[in-house]
């Protein structure tokens, strides 16, 4: 892909005169041009890959930076061989057409129009014409892109340069290159975001230093997930189903009316498309892991006017902890019907099956905190833990063009997720000079099922007034989540040993665990919330835009819960009632020039927490609190290289702090809250994405995070940080590179991400000191239709806790030196 500078920079207008005044002095190879000026000589290293020939077409117009017009049918079908080497783009365009039975007809400067050849039948349709040109769009698959030309988080669609807030998009590229394959890999890897695994399974995301619980969006439509924890965050999203994934960062209360000021995440579906297309991916890797995946779709009759798509992918993979396994499943399938050329109707469903004899609990150290240097493979749970979690997903939606300026969008989901789960774990210190330390033993048994509808409908449109365009979005969107829970946790009589533990205790009963439970109970609760928004992006003068916006919600929260906790049983069925909440947003965004905005803008923070409850028993009142940012961005090359640089503030109050000391069935883990918290976090965020060089993709960046407690339940605690397992400093980079030349068909990639240390303090100090983690891939195109590639992370096999928890339990081994194989076939 050719990088261009600012349009109005000398070495760009000599580009486009170039382009301008090099008229075709004799026809392309293989194809018959309508007239034949002189050739443009210039000459650039071409990479586009093997595929269905319409993608060849959209790489090749990127990389030279001009517009291709034809129609989708002439393409349909049709394979290209791809193209390598050193050419001028009239003889590239010759070689990807040749045997194509398409000729190339100049437009314009940077616009060509490509028709049936002498001979071949059948007309060009103008009506049915495809415009491929410079810039990406929303969709990133077949970009070979890092970066998108337009996120739809915000509703509608708006560039990188045009959201004035932190957005990193993980491009299908750039999960493919590094293989993501579920929502926690995702995200160890995006700028900016902590995970912290949880004891009784799963992973806590945060966000400039607040948990992301419950903030998730699926093509736009906000859904509780995550409701009381359900193995925290980290559900079951297998990452086949998705084109690509948006991460906002600051308050997101604009988005769904309650939030914090962590953000959002927006799982963009795959969608059918309009030419045949399949895949098929197979991979091999360290610890048994295996996996397979097929991709495939396109027009299900002659017009196109019905589109299909159907993924299926399944792995089976070990662990580098003894006894754990893990077995994912996921069908994806859906259908868009073009009811008229105004309006499409789209729907599909879902279903993922995860099938994991898991080791949670983690390990504990010794009880001064310092680490006991176990074996990274150190499991103290049992062969028979079994986790079952089945989530079917069903989503509508429809969307209709009104004019090219305005349109409406109606969403709607539903996604349920039945767990059924079973284990053991251990915790206990372990004191110096004891040779064969033991530890107290438990089990747990749970039984969830949660259920989530979300529905979203909005308009938005464009208009001028007083000689500029502005824009529009008025929308209302609401979701209801409910769950019903059994869970019951009991000792077991047998003491694990720490250093060669004993992974085969007798499985306990199922009958046996509620009459023997310490903790434990049931829980059914229902979450109900809805609101009405308007966005105005007002230009008050062609390089200063203001965008206000408001959204007004009404929640209701209903939990009934008879639970047995530190002894004591705890009856609820409490209530709770938020009315006519009205959650700002403002912003302004400033263009320095054809590639620089500057940006300010302002979030409130609004989040109820009705599931914890005070000593008196009553639920926490509503978080409150608001979100500043001040920030840069950058625009680059047609919009192929996206970068940012913001400064960011938030301050959250009454936030629930947990009184240790005292403890309440009626809260959703058996502690008391208190909701006088306060805390502040502030920091920086530097961010690229995109073709930073001719041939080179990164995605990347740097995250500076300092948090704060103002006021909290424990004096003390004033003046900490009020999140101290978020790093305070925390980069993330990978890049792509192309070779050229004679090893063309090979692909480096590299990448680091490096942290600060972090700590938690739980009566004494656990620190996990900064490190580093390196990997890299190599890939090799065998042909046409076949690509080989060879990944392997912590390549230094870097011996590191991912999570710290306490001297007893919670802490977790990050994962040793590992590599995978994968070959990947597009026809």
């Amino acid at each position: 892909m050719q990088a261009f500078p600012s349009k109005k920079s000398p070495l760009r207008q000599a580009v486009n005169a170039a382009l301008l005044g090099a008229c075709l002095a004799s026809a392309l190879p293989g194809v018959a041009l309508a007239q034949e000026p002189a050739r443009d000589s210039q000459t650039r290293a071409w990479n586009i890959a093997p595929g269905p020939l319409s993608s060849a077409l959209d790489q090749f117009a990127r990389q030279a930076g001009i517009s291709l017009s034809f129609d989708a049918n002439s393409v349909a079908g049709k394979h290209s061989a791809g193209l390598t080497g050193a050419l001028d783009s009239e003889q590239a365009l010759g070689q990807l057409l040749q045997d194509q039975g398409l000729q190339a007809q100049r437009q314009s400067d940077n616009s060509w129009l490509l028709l049936p050849s002498v001979g071949e039948s059948g007309a060009l349709n103008l009506g049915a014409t495809t415009v491929t040109g410079e810039r990406l769009g929303a969709t990133t698959e077949g970009s070979g892109s890092y970066t998108t030309g337009a996120v739809t988080i915000g509703k509608g669609q708006h560039s990188l340069r045009e959201t004035p807030q932190s957005v990193s998009v993980m491009t299908r590229k750039l999960m493919d290159d590094q293989n993501i394959h579920t929502i926690d890999q995702l995200l160890e890897r995006t700028p900016g975001i902590t995970t912290y695994e949880s004891p009784m399974g799963g992973k806590y995301f945060y966000s400039r230093g607040f948990k992301m619980l419950g903030q998730y969006q699926y093509d736009g439509v906000p859904l509780d997930m995550g409701k009381d924890y359900v193995q925290a965050d980290s559900f079951t999203a297998n990452m086949a189903l998705y084109d690509r994934v948006e991460v906002l960062k600051g308050a997101a209360g604009m988005l769904k009316g309650a939030g914090t000021a962590s953000g959002a995440v927006n799982f963009v579906r795959k969608r059918p498309q309009d030419k045949p297309t399949t895949s098929l991916t197979l991979s091999a890797g360290t610890w048994d892991n295996y996996r397979a995946e097929v991709d495939t779709g396109g027009p299900l009759n002659d017009s196109g006017t019905v589109r299909g798509r159907a993924v299926v992918s399944q792995q089976n993979r070990g662990s580098y902890m003894d006894i754990a396994k893990r077995q994912d499943q996921a069908i994806y399938t859906a259908l868009d019907m073009d009811i008229s050329p105004d309006t499409t109707l789209g729907f599909g469903a879902s279903y993922e099956d995860v099938d994991a004899t898991p080791c949670w609990g983690g390990i504990p150290r010794y009880s001064d905190g310092k680490s006991i240097g176990l074996s990274r493979s150190t499991c103290l749970g049992q062969s028979w833990n079994d986790w079952q979690s089945r989530r079917t997903t069903l989503f509508a939606d429809l969307t209709h063009h009104f004019n090219d300026d305005w349109k409406l969008k109606v969403s709607a989901v539903h996604s349920r997720n039945l767990q059924d789960i079973k284990y053991a774990a251990s915790e206990g210190t372990v004191a110096y000079g004891d040779p064969a330390p033991t530890a107290n033993s438990y089990a747990a048994l749970f039984d969830y099922d949660h259920k989530d509808y979300g529905l979203d409908a909005y308009i938005d449109g464009k208009f001028e007034a007083f000689g500029l365009e502005h824009e529009l979005i008025l929308g209302a969107n609401g979701s209801r989540g409910s769950q019903d829970d059994v869970y019951a946790i009991r000792n077991l009589p047998q003491r694990q040993t720490i250093y060669q533990p004993n992974h085969h205790f007798p499985e306990p009963a199922d009958d046996t665990f509620w009459p023997n439970m310490y903790r434990g109970g049931t829980v059914k609760e229902t979450a109900t919330q809805y609101g009405t928004y308007a966005t105005l992006r007002l230009r008050l003068a062609e390089p200063l835009l203001l965008v206000v916006g408001s959204r007004v919600s009404w929640f209701e929260n209903r939990r009934q819960s008879n639970n047995l906790a530190w002894g004591e049983w705890s009856v609820q069925d409490a209530r709770t009632k938020e009315t006519g909440e009205v959650t700002p947003f403002a912003a302004l965004i400033y263009d320095l020039n054809d590639n620089l905005s500057i940006y300010t803008s302002y979030a409130d923070i609004f989040q109820p927490q009705s599931s914890y409850a005070t000593v008196s028993g009553a639920a926490l009142k509503p978080k409150i609190g608001e979100n500043y940012e001040l920030g840069i961005k950058g625009e680059w090359f047609d919009g192929r290289l996206n970068s940012s640089l913001a400064l960011f503030r938030a301050i959250e109050k009454n936030a629930a702090e947990t009184d240790y000391i005292a403890h309440c069935g009626t809260s959703a883990d058996g502690f008391c809250y208190s909701d006088t918290g306060k805390v502040r976090a502030q920091g920086v965020e530097a961010e690229i994405s995109g073709e930073l060089l001719e041939r080179l993709q990164v995605f990347g960046g740097y995250t500076y995070t300092q948090t704060k407690t103002l006021n909290n339940i424990d004096s003390q605690a004033e003046g900490r940080a009020s999140t101290s397992y978020v790093p305070r400093h925390m980069f993330r980079l990978w890049g792509d590179y192309q070779l050229d030349g004679a090893l063309s068909k090979w692909t480096v990639g590299s990448g680091v991400s490096a942290q600060s240390s972090n700590y938690r303090v739980q009566t004494i100090k656990l620190e996990q000191p900064g490190y580093a983690l390196w990997s890299a891939r190599l890939a090799y195109r065998v042909d046409n239709t076949w690509t080989v590639a060879l990944n392997g992370n912590n390549l230094f096999d870097k011996n590191y806790y991912q999570t710290v928890g306490t001297a007893s339990w919670g802490n977790f081994y990050g994962e040793p030196r590992n590599v995978t194989v994968s070959l990947k076939g597009d026809f």
